[in-house]
């Protein structure tokens, strides 16, 4: 037999999604994105998602701190944004912060503005996935996961209706560099063997030289 607590879990649940419950609204604390590979020299993107369980679109101004992982540093003042919607991501991404400012040797990027969290929907959340450019460096060793970059977002000022809002959190940003290609090893009873052919064929040429000089040609 089904609980009263389990029932009425539910039932809270599936309101959220459907957003009935409005009065305390907010989108979850930001999660961090799979770790992209990027080899040493090369760029590419880090970053986190924020996901909205409520039936109503969350919009709120809030101030956005980054910090690249190690071995690598930012490469513009931009983040992205590709929008989640029910579950299902957007093929293509827009600029969400512009003009981010740089600092630490472009280690630390500041931005601030306002962005919108498209509202969930038929029981599935929405979101937006963000995503900012990084250069790895390339002296980045190989085979490795660098997790200890940053996503650090303040909670936003609620709208006038008290019903809609950002939620602030932190996580963490990271990528991955490639496996390190194999040196492949010589066999030293090859090189030994193509030493003896060397030596082999050059004592044939002397030989056919003192033949030569032997009969007078």
């Amino acid at each position: 037999m089904t609980s009263k607590i389990a029932t009425t879990t539910f039932a809270v649940a599936a309101l959220m999604v459907m957003g009935t419950v409005g009065a305390s609204a907010s989108t979850t604390a930001p999660t961090v994105n799979a770790a992209n590979t990027i080899a040493p020299g090369a760029t590419g993107d880090v970053g986190a998602t924020i996901m909205n369980v409520w039936g109503t679109d969350e919009t709120g101004t809030l101030t956005l701190t980054l910090t690249a992982p190690s071995n690598s540093t930012f490469t513009d003042t931009d983040v992205w944004g590709s929008d989640i919607n029910q579950g299902v991501q957007s093929n293509g991404s827009s600029r969400v912060f512009t003009n981010c400012t740089l600092s630490n040797g472009n280690k630390t990027k500041v931005c601030s503005g306002k962005i919108t969290i498209p509202a969930a929907g038929n029981s599935k959340e929405s979101g937006v996935k963000f995503t900012t450019s990084v250069a790895v460096d390339p002296t980045a060793p190989g085979n490795t996961t660098f997790t200890d970059g940053s996503f650090d977002m303040t909670n936003s000022a609620e709208l006038s209706s008290g019903t809609s809002s950002i939620s602030g959190g932190k996580t963490n940003m990271q990528y991955k560099t490639p496996p390190v290609a194999a040196v492949p090893a010589v066999d030293p009873m090859v090189g030994l063997g193509a030493g003896v052919v060397i030596a082999g064929a050059g004592a044939a040429v002397a030989l056919n030289r003192r033949r030569r000089a032997v009969a007078g040609i």
